[in-house]
C-alpha cells in the first residue's frame, strides 16, 4: 500500500511539474506576442505622427498617392505567406523582416488616411481605440466564455461585412456608411477578443507558441481596423 501511494505522489507531481512548465512557456509566449504588437503601434504611432507634424514626409503622401498602391500590395504579399504557411511565421529572422515591412506598409496606410482629419480629431479616436482595446482584452482574458469557439460564425460574420462593403463602394448613403462602420466596429472587436483568447490560450482551441508573429499580427490588424472605424465614425475632417 505504501509504494502505491508513493508511485501516485510521484505520477502527481511529474503532472504538476509539466502542467507549471506549459504554463511558463505559455506565459513567455503571451509576453512575446505582446511586445511585438507594442513595438508595431510604437512605429504606426510614429509613422502617423510625422506624417501630420512634418512637412516633408505630409508633402510627400499628398503628391505621391501611387505609393498607396505599393504599401498595399506590400501589406498583401508579407501577409499572406504568414498566414498561409505556418513555416515561414516561424523561421527566424524571415519572419520579423516580413512582419516589419508589413508594418511599415500598414502604417504608411493609416498615416495617409489620417491626412484628411484634425490632429486632434486623430488623437481622439486613438485615445477612444486605446480604451475599448483594453476593456476588450481584459474581458476577453477574465471571462469564462469561450470565445474560441465562435470561429466558424466569425467567418460568416465576414462574409457578409464583405458584401455589404462591396455594396458600400457604390451606395455612398451617409446612413449607410455609418451603419457599415458600426458593423465593422462590432465585427473586429469581437474578433480580438477571439484573437486574445487564442493566444491566452486558456480554452481549447490556442495558437502554438511557436506561432507568435501570427499571433501578434491578428491582433495588431484588429486594433488598427477597430481604430480606422473609430475614426470613420468620430473623426473630424479638415476643412
Amino acid at each position: 500500500m505504501s509504494n502505491y501511494k508513493d508511485e501516485s505522489y510521484e505520477i502527481m507531481d511529474e503532472d504538476i511539474s509539466e502542467q507549471q512548465i506549459q504554463q511558463s512557456i505559455r506565459l513567455g509566449f503571451i509576453r512575446k506576442v505582446y511586445g511585438i504588437i507594442s513595438f508595431q503601434l510604437l512605429i504606426t504611432t510614429i509613422v502617423v505622427y510625422f506624417s501630420i507634424y512634418n512637412q516633408f514626409l505630409n508633402r510627400f503622401m499628398i503628391s505621391n498617392p501611387g505609393f498607396n498602391y505599393l504599401c498595399f500590395f506590400g501589406v498583401l504579399f508579407t501577409e499572406i505567406p504568414i498566414f498561409c504557411c505556418p513555416s515561414v511565421a516561424s523561421k527566424v529572422p524571415l519572419n520579423y523582416v516580413l512582419l516589419l515591412i508589413f508594418t511599415l506598409c500598414e502604417s504608411y496606410l493609416v498615416a495617409y488616411m489620417t491626412l484628411i482629419y484634425e490632429p486632434l480629431s486623430v488623437l481622439m479616436c486613438a485615445g477612444i481605440t486605446l480604451a475599448l482595446v483594453l476593456g476588450l482584452t481584459l474581458y476577453a482574458i477574465f471571462t469564462k466564455t469561450d470565445m474560441t469557439l465562435w470561429g466558424g460564425g466569425l467567418v460568416c460574420l465576414s462574409v457578409i461585412f464583405f458584401i455589404l462593403s462591396l455594396i458600400g463602394i457604390f451606395y455612398r448613403s451617409l446612413f449607410y456608411q455609418t451603419l457599415l462602420n458600426c458593423c465593422g466596429l462590432f465585427l473586429f472587436s469581437l474578433y480580438l477578443m477571439y484573437d486574445t483568447q487564442l493566444v491566452i490560450g486558456k480554452n481549447k482551441n490556442l495558437i502554438s507558441t511557436d506561432q507568435y508573429i501570427i499571433g501578434a499580427l491578428m491582433i495588431y490588424i484588429d486594433i488598427i481596423s477597430i481604430f480606422i472605424k473609430i475614426l470613420l465614425l468620430l473623426g473630424k475632417k479638415k476643412k
